[in-house]
């Protein structure tokens, strides 16, 4: 049930709710119904001990004058069926019922009470006149069958009542829910390219547009946030491509000035590779300040994938070769694909990068590539030791780092990049396995050109 939609909960409790107030109000309709009934009982079998009483008396003056004249005549015929003892002021039965075949009435209780004889339910009452002690018994069977007809009725009622309950409740909570609805169908186009739009406000003055009202404001304040912080990377790395310009060509006119002694050329040298790192962090800030704003521009065209790939293979045999590395590929002859050209290099040569980084000596490095339902699937492998589990799931987040080793080159950023590039071509980019033989990503684009209505800028190079 913990996947079952609301309104289908909300039936299910409703139902389940009448269904125990229905039998909840038949326990309590029984109980007092029985109640009335046994007290109407009790009313007949006075009245008609008083009716017996009076007859008696009339009978030729009375028992005392008769005392052994007491015969069914005396007996009213609302008693003649049931179990009737007339008794006299020492005990002695002066009259018994032929129904009953012998004195089992007498069990010292006079109060009106219910026992069981000869296998039956029998309601009994004692009552006294005039030195007579009549006991009268009856048989409660017609009074048990009331009381079963009444609960087997209210039973019976269950499933129209579960099934009236059930298909109303169902439908207050599709009225009910009809705002959540619309609030959710709202919530799910505000995105990155529209953060301006709102969730409407119902009408009503009620819980829901109280919380729709929250809703919305903690939206603005995620507006403003995202909003500065698009514009902070985006200015941040547009205004630090100018000095670092210029501190490279600095630096470059150091290395090739001949009167430069060698060691300050060694300082220059050094000094060089940190302003190249420097400027792809810049870079590639840029570059994810305008996918976050929405405003990458994915020049598509028709190229051949295969010789993207056999390229990256090759610089990836350039990486490999001074650390002992074999890169093998598996690629088809041809792999037409419509896409960004230049960002499908950059997702791939992230990967390969990732991969001589962190492979182990004497590793291998297998990139694939295939077509299947209309993708096209590139995978990237190496034997290097695994993610951690823990961190597997943070790989593609900015500036995460799945290994904690200062002495492995980067910034954290390849993979979210790569991400990024994949997800603007509708595509995917996941990790598929990390365990002791293999690390292996799976990069999956659409070959067709999927339309894409938003406005982008140009992907910047990577460095």
């Amino acid at each position: 049930m913990r996947r079952w939609p609301l309104r289908w909960k909300l039936a299910f409790y409703a139902a389940a709710l009448a269904v125990v107030a229905t039998l909840a109000g038949a326990a309590t309709t029984w109980t007092v119904m029985r109640y009335r009934e046994i007290a109407a009982f009790d009313q007949r079998l006075a009245l008609d001990a008083k009716e017996l009483f009076r007859d008696i008396e009339k009978f030729q003056g009375g028992w005392r004058n008769n005392r052994l004249a007491i015969k069914e005549i005396c007996v009213p015929l609302a008693l003649r069926e049931r179990l009737v003892e007339i008794r006299g002021p020492g005990g002695e039965v002066l009259y018994q019922s032929p129904n009953i075949h012998a004195p089992v009435l007498d069990d010292g209780i006079d109060k009106i009470h219910t026992r069981v004889i000869d296998g039956r339910s029998v309601r009994m009452g004692t009552f006294h006149w005039n030195g007579l002690t009549l006991r009268v018994g009856v048989d409660m069977s017609q009074i048990n069958q009331i009381g079963k007809d009444i609960l087997l009725g209210m039973v019976a009622a269950i499933p129209t009542v579960l099934i009236v309950i059930f298909v109303g409740g169902r439908w207050v909570a599709s009225k009910a829910l009809a705002p959540v609805e619309a609030i959710r169908d709202a919530a799910s186009r505000i995105t990155v390219h529209n953060l301006h739009q709102r969730l409407p406000v119902p009408p009503a003055a009620d819980e829901i547009a109280g919380l729709v009202a929250v809703l919305n404001l903690t939206f603005d304040r995620l507006q403003r946030s995202f909003e500065q912080s698009v514009r902070f990377s985006a200015e941040a790395s547009h205004h630090l491509k100018t000095p670092i310009s210029v501190l490279r060509a600095g630096i470059e006119e150091i290395l090739t000035d001949p009167d430069t002694p060698e060691k300050q050329q060694q300082r220059a040298d050094a000094l060089l590779h940190q302003v190249h790192q420097l400027t792809s962090v810049a870079e590639n800030l840029l570059l994810l300040a305008r996918s976050d704003a929405g405003r990458l521009d994915l020049q598509r065209a028709e190229f051949d994938l295969s010789e993207v790939l056999e390229g990256v293979c090759d610089d990836a045999r350039a990486l490999a070769e001074p650390v002992g590395l074999t890169v093998e590929a598996k690629l088809p002859a041809q792999l037409p694909l419509v896409a960004d050209r230049r960002a499908v290099a950059l997702i791939v040569q992230s990967l390969v990068e990732n991969a001589v980084k962190y492979n182990e000596p004497r590793g291998r490095i297998c990139i694939e590539a295939s077509a299947a339902n209309g993708e096209a699937e590139v995978t990237v492998k190496n034997n290097g030791e695994p993610i951690p589990p823990d961190r597997a799931p943070h790989i593609f987040e900015r500036f995460y780092r799945a290994r904690s080793d200062g002495r492995i080159p980067g910034q954290g950023l390849g993979l979210s990049i790569a991400w990024e590039l994949a997800k603007a071509h509708s595509g995917e980019l996941k990790l598929v396995r990390s365990d002791s033989e293999w690390t292996e990503f799976c990069l999956r684009l659409p070959r067709q050109k999927v339309s894409i209505s938003r406005r982008q800028d140009t992907i910047p190079a990577l460095v």
